[in-house]
């Protein structure tokens, strides 16, 4: 069975203290710390992991995944999402920059709008890494420096301006992306397509009323919105992403359903309604076969954990 490496395993690979939080907590507690990488020695061995990892670094490294071997000799900003599967070697020297870990469990139902969206962006590039001009590192790197600070000190308000930096980061990353994308117009054509299916998509989230459900459900709502035929909608974001649409309409109503059973007190009709199901059961049954979970036993699950 193939190795899913968790926080904890991560703090003993790299010879450092396991967090109180991790020791103590038998079920999955709420996890988020940034470190400093001259604190972080050694590489990782390839293997999947459990949470999110965000790297900021200024010096060389070697990088593989599934897909492919990479070095790393510029300066880089790595985005690990949980099931990730790659393996991490420094080269010999002192390691700059910073390490941002936290779980699933830490997203708040923003922040966990705005990963899915960056998950998304990162899926179509096809890549978990961005090399960075000399003045985009700095400035990722002073914001980087300040969540440090902020969440290693008493300040009353702290885990607020961490929230804020972190999100910061991403919607930098999110603009970095944007920007490299439009260097190379030959895909242009099909990634506006991609893009403007994503877009559309995510701009039907986060829903803030039962009384407001999203309007687009299938490929074929997609397909007339962006004026292309549903066949060519699905082969461009086969080809940029290996989901079809439909995979990827349920996975973002899936994870939609997710943040609204865990964090709001709407019931599971409202949920249903709200995610264009005209019928609860049809609801459940979509849930069910996306989660293994009943929109109920998971609700229940959930606030048995909180």
């Amino acid at each position: 069975m193939e190795k899913i490496e968790s926080l904890r395993d991560y703090y003993e690979l790299i010879k450092k203290p396991v967090p109180r939080d991790l020791l103590e907590q038998k079920e999955t507690p709420r996890h988020f710390n940034v470190l400093k990488r001259n604190n972080c020695s050694g590489g990782l061995p390839f293997a999947r992991r459990d949470y999110w990892k965000i790297t900021l670094l200024n010096n060389t490294a070697e990088l593989k995944t599934r897909e492919e071997n990479i070095v790393i000799d510029k300066p880089c900003i790595f985005i690990s999402q949980p099931n990730m599967a790659y393996s991490w070697k420094s080269t010999p020297g002192e390691p700059t920059g910073f390490i941002c870990l936290f779980n699933d469990e830490y997203l708040t139902y923003d922040l966990k709008q705005l990963f899915t969206h960056l998950t998304h962006i990162l899926n179509v590039a096809r890549r978990s890494f961005l090399f960075l001009n000399e003045d985009t590192y700095q400035l990722l790197f002073f914001c980087f420096q300040q969540m440090y600070n902020a969440y290693h000190s008493d300040f009353e308000y702290r885990e607020a301006v961490v929230k804020k930096w972190l999100q910061l980061i991403v919607y930098q990353v999110i603009w970095i992306q944007s920007q490299t994308d439009s260097l190379y117009p030959e895909k242009s054509s099909k990634n506006r397509v991609v893009n403007a299916f994503i877009n559309a998509l995510e701009a039907q989230f986060p829903i803030d009323s039962p009384l407001n459900p999203i309007q687009l459900r299938t490929p074929s709502d997609f397909a007339k919105l962006l004026h292309v035929h549903v066949n060519h909608l699905n082969h461009c974001l086969k080809e940029q992403t290996g989901k079809s649409t439909t995979q990827l309409i349920n996975e973002r109503i899936a994870a939609e359903a997710i943040s609204l059973l865990k964090y709001s007190d709407w019931n599971i009709s409202e949920i249903a309604e709200a995610l264009g199901f005209e019928y609860v059961q049809h609801f459940t049954h979509f849930f069910k076969k996306n989660t293994g979970f009943t929109p109920r036993s998971f609700r229940a699950h959930h606030e048995q954990d909180i």
